[in-house]
This record gives C-alpha cells, sequence and structure tokens, in this order.
C-alpha cells in the first residue's frame, strides 16, 4: 500500500468533459470513447457496426434489457436517447449507474488518495482470510480489503446520489483492475499459479498481471471519469430480472441475452465467471453468500431464469411485453434457438424483421480454430 504523499505526485489530472460530448458521431471516434472493458460478450469492438445499422431508426427513449457492460447503452447515450440501462448482476449496474445515469460526478485526485489508502479505519480481512492463493497475491488481497471498505465509506464524505455514482465509478474502476490481473479475464477457477509459474509465456498477459493493484486502479478510476459525460436526458440505470420490468412506453428494446452454442449447451454464465466482483458489491454479506464446497469458492447459485428449457418461452415473454417498441436482437449465430425460430416468435409481434450479419469471433471463442465461423447477427423488428 503507497503513501498518500507519494501517489499524489503520480495521479494525472482527468480532463472532465462534462457536456461537450458532441451530438455528431464519427464512427472512427466511437470506440475510443467508449469505456474499456476486459469483459466477456462486450459489443465494445463492433459498435460502429451496430451504429450504422441504427442510427436510420426512429426512437427517443430505449431500454438496454441485458446491458452488461453498458457499451451499447453509452452508445445510444452519445446518439442523445433517453436511456434505460438494465442488467440483472449487481456488478455491472454499478457500471450503468456510473456512465448512463450519471452525467457530472466524477472521482477527484482527492478522492482516489482516499481510495487506495488507509485512513483510520478498522480495516475488515475478509478476502485475505477467504480467497487465499485461489486468485491474487496474498498483498493483494490486502489491498483488495482496504479500497473496497474505502469505497463504502465514501459516506464519510459524500451524500445522496453523488455518493451513489462516486461509489459505482470506484466499483468500476476497481472491476477493471481485477480482470485485468485475472488469467482469461475470469473468476472460473482457481488458477493464480497461471500467474505465479516461472515459465516461458507466448502472450503479453504477465506484464498487466504484475503491475500493482494500485496503478491499475488509478488508470481504471481517471479513465472512467474522463468517459462521463451529459446528453441532457435523465437517463437511468436498473438492476432487475427484464421477465420483471414493465413497458414503460420504450420507443426501442436493445436485447443481447446470454448466448447459447446449441440446444444441448447451457446459456453463458456471467453470475458464476463474474461471481467475485458480485462478491465485491455486496462485500458486508458476501460470507453468507459462498458457495465453500468449491475450491475457487463462488456464490452459491440462485436459480437462472435464463436456460435452455426457457430460452423461447422468456423471448416470446419479452417480446410480448414490448410488442409496441422497436425490437433488437444481438445474437450469435450459430446459437440456439436458431436465427429462423426468433424470427418466427417476433413476426407474431411485428409486421418486419432484418437481420444483419458479420463474421466476428470473441478472444475466447474457439470456433475459428475448430474450422467454423462465427457471426455477429443483429435482429431488428419494427
Amino acid at each position: 500500500m503507497q503513501s498518500s504523499s507519494s501517489l499524489k505526485t503520480n495521479i494525472l489530472r482527468a480532463h472532465f468533459n462534462g457536456s461537450t460530448m458532441s451530438s455528431k458521431i464519427s464512427l472512427n471516434e466511437i470506440i475510443s470513447r467508449v469505456p474499456t472493458t476486459r469483459y466477456q460478450g462486450s459489443k465494445r469492438r463492433i459498435l460502429p457496426w451496430i451504429y450504422q445499422n441504427i442510427k436510420s431508426l426512429k426512437f427517443d427513449t430505449v431500454l438496454d434489457g441485458f446491458g452488461g457492460t453498458g457499451s451499447v447503452s453509452y452508445l445510444f447515450k452519445m446518439m442523445g436517447k433517453r436511456v434505460t440501462f438494465n442488467d440483472a448482476l449487481h456488478s455491472n449496474y454499478q457500471t450503468g449507474v456510473a456512465f448512463i445515469e450519471n452525467n457530472d460526478v466524477i472521482l477527484t485526485d482527492q478522492d482516489i488518495n482516499f481510495l487506495i489508502n488507509k485512513n483510520g479505519f478498522n480495516y475488515p480481512s475478509f478476502i485475505q482470510d477467504t480467497f487465499k492463493d485461489i486468485y491474487y497475491l496474498d498483498k493483494e488481497n490486502k489491498w483488495l480489503d482496504v479500497v473496497v471498505h474505502n469505497i463504502f465509506m465514501l459516506s464519510e464524505k459524500y451524500h445522496g446520489k453523488t455518493l451513489l455514482r462516486k461509489r459505482a465509478l470506484a466499483f468500476h474502476a476497481l472491476f477493471q483492475a481485477c480482470l485485468s490481473k485475472r488469467p482469461y479475464n475470469l473468476f472460473h477457477r482457481k488458477n493464480l499459479y497461471m500467474r505465479v509459474a516461472n515459465v516461458k509465456r507466448s502472450f503479453g498477459n504477465k506484464r498487466t498481471w504484475d503491475a500493482p493493484f494500485d496503478e491499475l486502479f488509478i488508470k481504471f478510476c481517471l479513465e472512467g471519469s474522463n468517459k462521463v459525460f451529459s446528453n441532457n436526458r435523465r437517463n437511468n440505470a436498473l438492476c432487475k430480472n427484464i421477465l420483471k420490468i414493465k413497458n414503460n412506453g420504450y420507443d426501442l428494446v436493445y436485447l443481447d441475452p446470454p448466448y447459447i452454442k446449441s440446444k444441448t449447451a447451457h446459456p453463458v454464465d456471467y453470475y458464476s465467471l463474474y461471481h467475485f466482483l458480485e462478491g465485491i458489491s455486496d462485500y458486508y454479506n458476501w460470507e453468507k453468500r459462498i458457495d465453500y464446497s468449491r475450491k475457487n469458492k463462488p456464490l452459491i447459485k440462485n436459480g437462472s431464469f435464463w436456460n435452455k428449457n426457457k430460452v423461447e418461452k422468456n423471448l416470446d415473454r419479452i417480446f410480448n411485453t414490448f410488442s409496441d417498441s422497436i425490437i433488437i436482437i444481438s445474437y450469435g449465430d450459430p446459437g440456439y434457438p436458431s436465427i429462423d425460430t426468433i424470427k418466427e416468435l417476433l413476426l407474431q409481434y411485428k409486421n418486419k424483421v432484418t437481420i444483419s450479419k458479420k463474421e466476428y469471433t470473441y478472444k475466447l471463442n474457439n470456433s475459428r480454430k475448430n474450422g467454423n465461423k462465427l457471426y455477429e447477427v443483429l435482429i431488428i423488428a419494427q
């Protein structure tokens, strides 16, 4: 843990843009404007393609039902729309608060120094005691306990919406720092050994893995504050099961549901892949939620509303609920249900369904290695 005095000289001032974000979007600038992430399935790299497919649609209010990293919601916000971000994961909800709901709150140098240093509190040691030799080194676990506690103790300095948005920015930065230091950017197994093994490596992640948490956290705090802007609309973030969201007259509903490779496969389980981040966001209840029988100590499964047996029924329910809205689905092909099945479901409620696709493989997908092609698909129903 570095001292406050030694870090003050290392923190560069964030150049906060406030409400100066231009409503005129350049395709070449879209990706550079959107906050970076190491989250699996993020649409950030294909936002220019998504924008080209939706820019001519007439809509003003939008619901992003499976908001994830917030990249697509951020694009909608850049387009000047009134955006409602939703995600069932509380950790993703923090990102929605930080960048979609938040228009002007940033982390100052004083905030960052407060977050990364001991401030006289009685600090807990939950991560040190519980996750030893699982994800991070002992000194890193100790650092995490301090910083997470400090995030919650921002209540000593701020109140109301300012407090919630400062916390959300800090959580987002911490989540990105945590992902950066993880093999595969995931928490699906106990594999700290991959970081510390003294072997020859064919990839460059080792440098990031070895970077101090302070350095990575500060970097994402500054980047996050730089990405905060106002589109002069009242945007908001939700943390709900999308099946429980009522139709509030959204002009457009964007859906990026968990990907299912085939009828026999299970959906991508983000709750299990990112359970550590979920735990951080609920730090003082974390102990009660852990499955201690497993080596990587994930959260106890809370039941999934999105599984292979219910996916068609769930999609139909969503399409029915938002039948008066333009519906856009981001999808992978091949996948389950098939594109044709989804189109048939949509045509029960909509008159026109158009499909755009491009070849695209995510970094952790092995389809290309196996000689198979994977396509990113946009299904637009009007």
